[in-house]
């Protein structure tokens, strides 16, 4: 695909799928890569969060929350509109697909 700067191909079907899975490992691509999807459609993004346990944050309302757990974190992004699909790790949506 012009401008996407990845070698597709390796020679062998089997010798390129085994690199696309070489790939989506080391990137820990959880659900299978898509030219159309949430991101692609702005409304998905692949972030991880880190020191805010025992901190607190402002939700949505301007309540301060204390995080003691990620569930406590993925409940002041939902005051947000910001939704945390859990079974992919980095991803957040507008609706938590």
């Amino acid at each position: 695909m012009p401008g996407v700067d990845i070698e597709w191909d390796h020679g062998s079907a089997e010798k390129s799928r085994a690199a696309a899975r070489e790939m989506a490992s080391a990137y820990d691509i959880v659900y299978p890569p898509a030219l159309a999807s949430r991101h692609t459609e702005r409304s998905a993004i692949d972030m991880t969060i880190s020191g805010v346990k025992n901190k607190k944050i402002k939700n949505a309302s301007g309540v301060e929350v204390l995080i003691q757990k990620d569930s406590d974190l993925h409940a002041v992004g939902a005051t947000y509109g910001v939704k945390k699909l859990v079974s992919d790790p980095p991803h957040w949506s507008d609706n938590g697909f």
